[in-house]
């Protein structure tokens, strides 16, 4: 329950202080509102019953527990009904008599419409949070979900003791049949046996064999490949590769083996039977796709290592062979310069030098790359060997595999050549150097090509491996083909398209004949010129005009604002949005609570560690704030923290003037990272080891998605699933266009996000990218012919259009990540109708932006200011996190995310706060009749960070929000006269 619009749903009482915007926001009279009352009360009562009714519609619950009402909303009380209200009251000043409190709480449930819960709503609720206890990790958790389900009903949320006891049966119930499952799946003795394992200690002696599960991959290296593969051996030793737990939620199964993730393993020992059982069987369940999923990765960047060494070494090669050239023509330029000598010496002598030249290779320099791959034999050799005890599973037709298998028979049988009379199925490029008469280098040869072919069957799905959760059967990552034909109707209702493939191009082919003759008419008024190589270039955008007072005016603005402490400010923004409750999904419990979840964000969120963190913070040691740490690796709350926090931002007027919350840019930000990170690269601008953080950013600078991601990987995946599940949620305004560099687009990139409901533009940095692409039917203006191709195929569109649907509605269901399935059907999946299909429909569609990108400079501009925004979020970004992540973090794809959620949270919280307080300095002096034009405001922006203090001595002053953040904080329920 994220929505800002939810935040005091479920709420017993009211904080002793409430600012004006949370009045405006959740406890504003309308004009109905004070008529009912009007007509209702007399004048010394209508204060009362307005209080009951404004707390009643925002939290769904009756106002009983509460001393002192909040100033702020007596104030607008006061101003609403025309009356004089109390500046200080309570419900036992207000309600003298216990009738008058229970007539006016009944008035203002029938006056919203609320009514009680009865025995069908009763059920309805039960059966609901039995669904809902199948998603979530918590107890307090569906707790929450249990309120809201409720207050949309207009249902009279119970008393907190009732609704927590029903989720407490309700989530037992849940953990009942879960493990039954489990039993059913694992014999008695198997578990019996896994338990007395895991507990037992290694044969080192070290260290239990738990507590070698828990330890993530280090450096990339092949130790940590050979320990990643005897972890997977040991696993599947157990028979944890044969578990299925299809009925039971995935990220259900990752909050039970993150418990044993986040407690000691002697905590994890005392527990009861059943609790052990379901935690560990998902602990090693989940242990094994992951481990797998990294061996994977592990073993392409090794493959990955290799080509790049052969490449590397092909160039130095050819480099030598010039200066020998080189050298050697100087030499004979030398001897027919030297007239000293005889003709017939200088001849014998230039025969000397020319006598052991090598003939030109006739062989490109892919070729030669690949010939001096297999000069590599060992190390590629012991990467296959590793892999031969892998499942791998794959499409008969799948070459890779079959290397793969013959390879296996051949290590089995020792032999060291190729033999003579077996055909292999390798691919034509590698045929010349696999036929070989040098059997042993044919060997070679063959082992190069299986290597590189597996990598990319991997990647385009031809190859699998069950235990996986990114290298699965491609089929079961879509929608079952059973399922697909039965509700294909559903789906595309949803998606909003149709199965026949016209209806969906015939008017794209006339936007693109429109767009063709806009950049004509652009073209003939000299917007844009065609060069004889038949590149298009476009001028400049000129610049706006520049204006003194919106720089004087926002100078002045910060100055206003003045300097903040950073816990100053995360408190600040606390008290407005309660994050800390959805983190904790609760209240805290204490100030100690509170403080080390705010530790925690900022170790996890910032180069700052635990250790010094807990220095920097006197409250605090550092055991409270791992301990934090690890709980906001729970699935999800960082996101849920980050929504609330942006739809914070967005409530105010100011947002508006910066956009509509239709648009976004996503790119990416390097973290520099310690070398001895095992997913760490090294970033080609910085050229330092690096981890990426990928980011999508309204136009309203707030940053709506994140996630971790590999440098030196396409964008496109990552880009695309974070507008998908941006736009999941229904109580949001849904995007419609996202800017991206170069990297974040591919053509099917391109047909994926437009059957996804929104339009993805990239800026393209290469001028050969400019091309207009369209099918040989389609005509086309004069004078556009350089730059026109005409090769796309509508039949191919039209072949693998129901397949293409179907991987597009797959996405929008949540089977399967845009990032994953941009991969397997990718630049690897090259001749699968469905890449072809995109492939062909996403150039229609980059035809179709880069028209309107070249004849409209306004929407040219629109696009740039987006994608400025987020690079000036990105300045932020860095000011938050300038440090580098330490070798010891970051290892475990939970560790990666709370990483990028924490740091993305501060990052917002830092643009809520100046939003917020930019708004109160705009409204105060307009109110005192300065001059503040809307214009300067839209020119504006909140990523400012001079004055805010990110570190230092960290204070938390709790006491001045305790009623807000802490439960319990406020006065206990008064006593009725």
């Amino acid at each position: 329950m994220a929505s800002f619009e939810y935040r005091y749903i479920g709420a017993e009482s009211l904080p002793a202080r409430l600012s004006e915007f949370d009045v405006q926001q959740y406890f504003r009279l309308s004009k109905a509102d004070v008529e009912a009352i009007s007509a209702r009360f007399r004048a010394d009562r209508r204060a009362g019953v307005a209080v009951m009714l404004l707390f009643l519609r925002a939290s769904g619950r009756p106002l009983d527990r509460v001393s002192t009402l909040p100033r702020a909303l007596l104030h607008h009380v006061g101003e609403a009904i025309g009356g004089r209200a109390p500046t200080i009251a309570s419900l036992r000043s207000i309600y003298q008599r216990r009738p008058t409190h229970y007539e006016h709480q009944l008035w203002a449930k029938e006056y919203l419409g609320l009514k009680d819960v009865d025995k069908s709503n009763s059920d309805l609720l039960v059966a609901y949070l039995n669904a809902q206890a199948n998603e979530v990790s918590s107890v307090d958790e569906l707790v929450t979900s249990a309120c809201r389900w409720l207050y949309e009903r207009k249902l009279l949320i119970p008393s907190d003791r009732q609704v927590r006891d029903l989720a407490r049966k309700c989530y037992a119930n849940v953990e009942a049949a879960i493990l039954t499952t489990v039993q059913a799946t694992v014999p008695a003795n198997l578990l019996a046996r896994c338990r007395e394992v895991v507990f037992s200690p290694r044969k080192d002696g070290a260290s239990t064999t738990l507590e070698w599960l828990r330890t993530p991959p280090k450096r990339h290296s092949p130790g940590t490949f050979t320990e990643t593969l005897e972890k997977i051996s040991f696993l599947k030793g157990l028979g944890t590769h044969e578990w299925t737990f299809d009925s039971i939620p995935l990220e259900k199964q990752r909050g039970y083996a993150q418990n044993i993730q986040d407690r000691r393993p002697v905590m994890t020992r005392r527990l009861t039977d059943s609790s052990q059982a379901i935690e560990l069987v998902f602990f090693l369940r989940i242990t094994l796709l992951e481990l797998t999923d990294g061996l994977m990765y592990q073993s392409a960047r090794r493959v990955s290592d290799l080509v790049r060494h052969a490449y590397e070494k092909t160039q130095a090669k050819q480099a030598r062979s010039s200066v020998e050239y080189r050298e050697r023509l100087l030499s004979i330029k030398a001897l027919v310069n030297d007239t000293s000598q005889p003709a017939e010496q200088r001849l014998a002598a230039i025969g000397d030098i020319v006598t052991d030249l090598n003939p030109l290779s006739s062989t490109s320099h892919a070729a030669s790359v690949r010939e001096t791959l297999t000069d590599d034999p060992h190390r590629i050799r012991s990467l296959l060997s590793s892999l031969q005890d892998l499942d791998f599973k794959g499409y008969s037709n799948d070459n890779s595999l079959k290397l793969l298998t013959s390879l296996k028979e051949i290590y089995a049988g020792k032999l060291t050549e190729l033999p003579q009379d077996q055909a292999f199925p390798v691919d034509k490029p590698w045929r010349d150097l696999v036929d070989d008469p040098d059997r042993k280098r044919a060997l070679q040869a063959l082992e190069a090509c299986a290597m590189v072919g597996l990598r990319k069957s991997l990647r385009r799905g031809s190859v699998w491996i069950d235990h996986s959760f990114s290298y699965r059967e491609r089929d079961q990552m879509l929608i079952p083909t059973k399922e697909w034909r039965q509700d294909r109707e559903r789906h595309l209702s949803i998606l909003g398209l149709s199965a026949d493939p016209d209806a969906f191009l015939r008017p794209l082919l006339k936007h693109i004949e429109a767009g063709l003759k806009a950049v004509s008419e652009a073209r003939q008024q000299g917007k844009l010129t065609i060069d004889a190589q038949g590149m298009l270039h476009l001028p400049a955008l000129e610049a706006l005009p520049e204006e003194i007072d919106p720089k004087r005016t926002r100078d002045l603005m910060f100055k206003q604002i003045g300097r903040v402490q950073f816990p100053d400010l995360l408190l600040e923004m606390d008290a407005h949005t309660n994050f800390s409750e959805i983190l904790l999904a609760r209240r805290a419990t204490d100030e100690s609570e509170l403080v080390a979840l705010y530790a925690a964000l900022i170790a996890h969120g910032t180069e700052i560690d635990a250790k010094s963190v807990a220095a920097m913070t006197p409250q605090l040691d550092p055991d409270q704030v791992s301990v934090a740490m690890r709980a906001l690796e729970a699935s999800g709350r960082l996101r849920r923290a980050n929504e609330r926090v942006v739809e914070f931002q967005g409530k105010h007027a100011i947002a508006e003037l910066w956009g509509s919350g239709k648009t976004a840019s996503s790119d990416m930000m390097s973290l520099d990272a310690s070398k001895h990170l095992w997913n760490a690269r090294v970033d080609p601008r910085r050229r330092t080891h690096a981890a990426g953080m990928y980011t999508h950013v309204l136009d309203q600078h707030g940053i709506v998605y994140d996630q971790p991601i590999v440098l030196n990987e396409r964008q496109a995946g990552p880009a695309i699933e974070g507008v998908v599940r941006y736009n999941d949620s229904t109580e949001r305004v849904r995007l419609s266009l996202l800017a991206v560099d170069t990297h974040g687009y591919t053509n099917p990139a391109m047909a994926i996000s437009k059957l996804l409901e929104f339009d993805l533009c990239p800026r393209l940095r290469d001028l050969s990218e400019r091309k207009l692409f369209l099918p040989r039917s389609l005509e086309a203006p004069e004078g556009l012919d350089q730059v026109l191709v005409r090769d796309v195929s509508l039949k191919a569109i039209t072949k693998g259009w129901d397949e293409l649907l179907r991987l597009a509605a797959s996405i929008r269901s949540g089977r399967v990540s845009a990032n994953v399935a941009l991969q397997r059907f990718g630049s690897a999946a090259q001749g699968d109708p469905v890449h072809k299909a995109a492939d062909q429909l996403g150039r229609l569609l980059r035809t179709l932006f880069l028209c309107d990108y070249f004849s409209n400079p306004e929407f040219r501009r629109e696009i740039h200011t987006i994608l400025n925004r987020g690079e000036s979020v990105h300045q932020l970004q860095r000011a938050v996190y300038f440090g580098k992540v330490a070798s010891e973090r970051g290892r475990r794809r939970d560790e990666m995310i709370a990483i990028s959620g924490s740091h993305t949270l501060l990052t917002n919280l830092v643009l809520a706060w100046n939003t917020h307080h930019m708004q109160e300095t705009a409204d105060r002096w307009r109110r005192t009749g300065q001059k503040l034009e809307d214009t300067w405001l839209a020119r504006m922006g909140p990523a400012h960070f001079a004055n805010v203090n990110f570190r230092g001595t960290f204070k938390f002053g709790v006491s001045r929000y305790a009623e807000m953040l802490i439960s319990g904080s406020t006065d206990k329920p008064a006593k009725r006269a």
